[in-house]
């Protein structure tokens, strides 16, 4: 098994002065960074830059805790020329999956990509552009490769990915925003990054996304034992597993049988509505896929009436209120709305809780004119009638 040379078993806590607002990261020091979603904290990264290589350590605990050491080679302009990461898991969570290993290798445009253990074992060939960047196949979080991008854009090139896990290489449409701003694609939404006068990156916000979680540079620090105690509560049950579970919720209403398949973002101490559930835009009641709808008889929603089969659920908050929105397409991801195959729309009617609920939830009420389709989530209850036609 290779090691590199941040040693993970020499590696301590964060230090609470981390956090301090006066200090200014020096272009030599290792670039040190914490992500969090909402008040959880989700990944950490350590690495280190120097002319001819990137050395680090990421470890993330969604949905268990892993940690990925790696070494990326450097040619003289800066690309990325080769790439060596180990994954492994804390022994504090002895169930945990086997290591598996990657490596990549560029050389006159074409890479190879060798993988050992895990899901996909084997190698691969490809061409690849100039200035290919290479990754650990999870851009969205690994703030070295998005360092890479915020280089290549600020020398007018175009970014080109290629990951650990991709068998081809993915352009993604990234772009300058001002002097110190650049942003990567994220399905079709921009995931902002900011620099300093060195090209250093600083912070990087999914604030625009779908992707909520916010990265910030700090001050160094080691991080073993803090991947320790993660994969400590993994194992106990305790950890932060998928951030948006599915769900499926089943009915049978006057002799309808009715099922809605969503998932399950959390609050994370997060403001909900106005706040991930935006105001003035239309949502996709859920999270990942679109939430879909099922019903084995005719229903009516008001005045609309729905035929059976299956359809997706969209909502809209404004201001205070909040509609359902019935839309025609199925088998889409939950950001592909096409407000052209809405169906209608309805009024939902709001109330409040008594103690904050964590995750959505989308539940079915028998009534006894018909049933009552129901979202939940932190204060606020909202429900629409329906009758079985």
């Amino acid at each position: 098994m290779k090691r590199f040379p941040l040693l993970l078993g020499s590696l301590l806590l964060l230090s609470a002065c981390s956090t301090q607002s006066d200090w200014t990261p020096a272009p030599d020091e290792p670039r040190a960074f914490v992500t969090t979603l909402g008040s959880d904290t989700v990944a950490v990264e350590v690495f280190t830059r120097e002319a001819s290589n990137i050395t680090g350590i990421h470890v993330d605990r969604i949905p268990y805790t892993r940690i990925t050491e790696y070494s990326v080679g450097l040619d003289e302009l800066g690309n990325t020329t080769s790439l060596d990461a180990q994954i492994t898991v804390p022994a504090t969570n002895p169930d945990g999956p086997a290591p598996q290993s990657v490596s990549i290798r560029v050389a006159d445009g074409q890479a190879t990509v060798t993988r050992e253990g895990g899901q996909n074992p084997g190698t691969s060939e490809m061409a690849v552009p100039q200035g290919v960047i290479l990754s650990l196949g999870r851009n969205d979080v690994a703030s070295f490769v998005f360092e890479q991008v915020a280089m290549h854009l600020r020398n007018g090139e175009q970014i080109n990915l290629l990951g650990a896990s991709n068998a081809a290489v993915r352009a993604n449409a990234s772009g300058v925003i001002d002097a110190d701003t650049v942003y990567m694609d994220y399905f079709g939404q921009q995931r902002k990054a900011w620099t300093d006068a060195q090209g250093q990156l600083l912070g990087v916000t999914g604030k625009g996304t779908t992707n909520k979680s916010e990265t910030r540079r700090v001050p160094p620090f080691l991080v073993g034992a803090m991947a320790d105690r993660w994969a400590a509560l993994d194992a106990a049950g305790s950890g932060l597993g998928t951030p948006s579970p599915g769900a499926t919720t089943n009915a049978t209403v006057d002799g309808a049988e009715i099922e809605v398949a969503y998932s399950q973002p959390a609050m994370r101490g997060r403001d909900i509505w106005g706040g991930l559930v935006p105001n003035g835009e239309v949502w996709r009641t859920g999270a990942n896929a679109a939430t879909h709808f099922t019903t084995s008889r005719d229903l009516m929603f008001g005045e609309h009436m729905l035929a059976a089969g299956t359809y997706t659920l969209w909502s809209l908050y404004k201001d205070g209120a909040y509609s359902l929105i019935v839309n025609a397409q199925t088998n889409q991801w939950g950001t592909a709305y096409d407000a052209a195959q809405d169906l209608f729309s309805v009024p939902m009617t709001s109330r409040t809780l008594d103690a904050p609920q964590e995750r959505f939830t989308i539940s079915i009420e028998d009534t006894d004119g018909g049933g009552n389709l129901v979202l939940t989530w932190d204060t606020l209850s909202w429900s629409v009638p329906f009758m079985v036609h």
